[in-house]
């Protein structure tokens, strides 16, 4: 009698397989999302208005494109165009010449803060999501939830990096993942 309330307490305690896998799923986006955030409090993206302030006033001439800290550039032909007082145009204003090299660095900069801090906190849920830590869902929805965040901080700095940082970057996501692989799927025997 005892044998037969063991059996059906463990059935109680068994899920169905889409209850784990909705789990698993959960703990992954909102893993990342969580990473996320943290990555946007600490680093920020620089602001583009910041860099670059939209002018005022359009401006007409060299010389006032200049003191907008743009640069001017003539137009090859002669122009068509004319403005409202009818005095011709002969060029314009690029007013993110001067400032765009400063705004990529800093964007450049802030995307290599987040990559490490991506790859660091994938790292850290990774580490814990092998350690086992009672529940096979929660370990497995860190580990890959570390691996996602891998993804997502590559991601955001792929197009910064370059081609020996992307193949290390590629690397160490293998890496992780046959590990992973190895770790919570080694003692499967198939039959």
């Amino acid at each position: 009698m005892e044998e037969n309330i063991a059996v059906k307490n463990i059935k109680k305690q068994q899920h169905p397989n889409f209850v784990r896998w909705a789990l698993l799923i959960g703990i992954v986006v909102i893993l990342n999302i969580f990473f996320v955030v943290i990555q946007q409090i600490i680093f920020p993206a620089p602001n583009y208005l910041t860099y670059c302030p939209r002018p005022t006033v359009q401006a007409r001439d060299a010389s006032s494109c200049d003191s907008q800290n743009g640069v001017w550039t003539e137009y090859p032909q002669k122009p068509i165009i004319q403005d409202s007082s009818m005095k011709e145009i002969t060029g314009y204003c690029d007013y993110s010449a001067k400032c765009q090299p400063a705004y990529k660095q800093a964007r450049g900069q802030q995307r290599l803060y987040s990559f490490v801090l991506m790859t660091v906190l994938g790292v850290i849920a990774i580490v814990i999501g092998v350690v086992p830590i009672g529940s096979s869902i929660v370990s497995s929805g860190l580990s890959y939830g570390g691996v996602v965040a891998l993804v997502i901080g590559s991601m955001q700095y792929w197009g910064d990096a370059g081609n020996w940082l992307r193949l290390i970057i590629s690397a160490i996501a293998l890496i992780a993942l046959i590990g992973i692989g190895v770790r919570r799927f080694g003692d499967e025997r198939h039959e």
